[in-house]
């Protein structure tokens, strides 16, 4: 089947991402009997790589998806210059107002719930397709007509200069280049101009003696009758015609008749002068189709045109403008009705703007609340342009307004729901530290006893099983402990305070504190510090937070009997940092586990990699606190060959603030 003539010229390539394999194959039979060509990708990561190695026409995206979900696939298309144009719809099994909110905020054009009607499903696809291909349009079309008016004002520029020097002769001449035809009033032809000759190719030897008829076919706008009639009484007619050349090609021209009289007051003669207009006929028609398509497109955007006088004082408004305010139409719009719908407490700021922009001879920006009747409000984004007169001064303003209302809903909506959610985990976090902490330090100590022999002595069995209970509420601990530091992180209680810190020291005492774990493996520890680093400019107890956290790490990671490392020297190519590298002989990591291993939560899973045993915490907590010290951190390795973690810290200088 053939697609649709109002989707596109050929088949549009409709990109569907969904986990599930039955969702992906409904809808490719959904869009398959409509002429669209449907692709498949069954996660985020693979949509993204299809768009990159060849963008389709559009995507059906699902929400709930492992790895990447739909909103950062979405923001990830969004975020792209070469991708952001690609509509998007979300197709999801969700059906709240904040999934919409979120979808929409990532930037998806619609949104569709499951299970999906096809009718539905196959006229919003379509709808989305007419917009896009209308917006390449309009792109390719503006290019072309500024094009064409840097050309014409050339020429016009030009004919200007010559005009100067013109003679009454040249210009004579330049009228014998109009298409002038003098017949009798028998309609036989007695003069055929050179510029007859080439507007319809028909030389003046075979036109002579001819009638009009036998050369030209004629359509008038207006019947024989009248034409003749207005020629008759009031010796002249003018009018456009359709003219069919001597090939038959349709010519639109601009007609000027005259009507010659003899001595006794008869008519005798026509004379017809004709100008060939059909470049500025499909012009004209071009631009009304463009203004057309430009109304419709700020319509649908909820853009609004408008312009102001200077002199006047005066506003003129395109309708959408009238729509975003709640007014009904004036022209002209009065400068003071328009202030007057903006909300009092932000219309000095407004006209502070427009009066910056007038001053600066330039453009400028403002956002602002409307006020309609009903007193509830819209938000607008305004941008706005002067235009200078012939003397370089300011004579008109113009601008776009954009209902924003929704956008900015979203965004707070959004943002609500991101503090609430914050809130919420800083509540549960602390119920945890209260209620867990203290029966988890009960259980520690009376297990501490047990191992002591205080409560009397255990057997070989019991004791190796207090010993495993042991470890356990170490690691408990130390996972409350990641909770509550990812909560202070990012409610903003975690401080950072720098000051000169002894990269030598705070390694030996990293190395000192995990020698025991270390040495319970048979994994070698050591350090590389030469005597002469210099300070660094850093918080010592969160450098030494980052050293353990990758020492433990390693050692975790390490198979019995290998070895941990960690190195200090100064960048040779940027001597105002510090670089640290803890590196060990484990099994290593992919590159593609090695980009997101600084993720929060997230734990490598690769075969063969030790298990880690906690809540993928410990990495994403080195990441924030090594940037909020001033430093980048990152992550070499590869398959069963190790690891080297590796942070920088800025170097110490005596203009740093020393704490007390």
């Amino acid at each position: 089947m053939s697609p649709r003539p109002d989707v596109a010229d050929h088949p549009p390539r409709i990109l569907i991402v969904d986990d599930e394999r039955p969702n992906r194959e409904l809808l490719k039979v959904m869009l398959t009997p409509e002429g669209f060509l449907p692709l498949t990708a069954a996660s985020g990561e693979d949509a993204l790589a299809m768009v990159a190695q060849q963008p389709p026409d559009l995507i059906l995206l699902d929400i709930m998806m492992p790895g990447m979900d739909g909103y950062q696939v979405a923001a990830k298309l969004k975020g792209d210059l070469s991708t952001r144009n690609i509509p998007v719809i979300m197709v999801t099994a969700l059906d709240d107002r904040n999934a919409r909110m979120l979808g929409l905020s990532a930037g998806a054009e619609d949104f569709l719930t499951k299970p999906v009607d096809r009718a539905e499903l196959c006229v919003r696809v379509r709808n989305l397709l007419r917009l896009k291909a209308f917006g390449d349009y309009h792109d390719k079309y503006s290019q072309m007509l500024e094009g064409e008016v840097v050309s014409r004002t050339a020429v016009l520029a030009e004919r200007t200069k010559q005009a100067a020097v013109l003679t009454e002769q040249a210009a004579l001449l330049d009228l014998a280049q109009d298409a002038i035809v003098v017949r009798d009033m028998d309609d036989r032809i007695l003069f055929w101009s050179r510029g007859a000759e080439v507007l319809y190719g028909w030389l003046s030897r075979e036109a002579i003696g001819r009638r009009t008829g036998e050369l030209l076919r004629t359509e008038f706008s207006e019947s024989a009758e009248k034409i003749e009639a207005t020629l008759l009484r009031q010796g002249q007619w003018e009018g456009e015609a359709i003219h069919h050349k001597r090939d038959d090609t349709r010519v639109i021209v601009a007609s000027r008749w005259a009507l010659q009289r003899d001595a006794a007051d008869a008519p005798r003669r026509v004379l017809t002068i004709n100008n060939d207009i059909t470049d500025r006929k499909r012009g004209d028609a071009e631009r009304r189709l463009l203004t057309e398509r430009l109304s419709l497109a700020t319509a649908v955007a909820k853009i609004g045109v408008w312009e102001w006088d200077l002199a006047s004082n005066t506003l003129t408004w395109d309708a959408t403008m009238f729509d975003i305010y709640g007014l009904p139409p004036m022209v002209p719009m009065p400068f003071a009705r328009w202030s007057a719908a903006i909300h009092p407490d932000d219309l000095p700021a407004v006209e502070a703007t427009l009066q910056r922009a007038i001053h600066e001879k330039g453009q400028a920006a403002a956002d602002f609340r409307v006020v309609l009747a009903d007193g509830s409000f819209r938000r607008v984004s305004a941008v706005e342009r002067v235009i200078l007169d012939e003397r370089g001064n300011v004579s008109r303003v113009i601008g776009v307004d954009m209902d924003v209302t929704e956008r900015k809903e979203a965004a707070e909506a959004l943002e609500q729901s991101r503090q609430a959610q914050i809130q919420f985990k800083d509540a549960f976090l602390s119920h945890v530290s209260h209620e867990l902490r203290s029966p988890l330090t009960a259980i520690k100590q009376f297990s501490s006893i047990l191992l002591s022999g205080v409560a009397g002595e255990l057997n070989k069995e019991q004791h190796e099983y207090q010993q495993i209970v042991q470890r356990n509420i170490g690691q408990l601990q130390a996972m409350i402990d990641d909770l509550l530091e990812v909560t202070r992180l990012e409610t903003g209680k975690l401080t950072v305070e720098p000051d000169r810190v002894s990269i030598s020291d705070a390694v030996t005492d990293a190395l000192d504190t995990l020698r025991g774990t270390a040495r319970g493996k048979g994994i070698t520890l050591s350090g590389d510090v030469p005597a002469d680093l210099p300070l660094a400019y850093a918080d010592q107890t969160r450098l030494r937070q980052i050293l353990i956290i990758l020492l433990d790490n390693a050692i975790k990671f390490t198979p019995d009997g290998g070895s941990v490392a960690i190195r200090a020297r100064l960048l040779q190519q940027e001597r105002s940092c510090l670089l640290l590298e803890v590196s060990d002989t484990g099994d290593g990591i992919s590159p593609e586990v090695g980009e997101r291993i600084f993720e929060r939560l997230y734990q490598v899973s690769e075969p063969g990699t030790a298990s880690r045993k906690g809540l993928g915490l410990g990495l994403y907590i080195c990441k924030e606190l090594v940037t909020r010290q001033g430093g980048r951190i990152w992550v070499e390795s590869q398959p069963e060959k190790g690891s080297i973690f590796s942070f920088t810290l800025p170097v110490y200088s005596p203009k740093e603030p020393v704490r007390s």
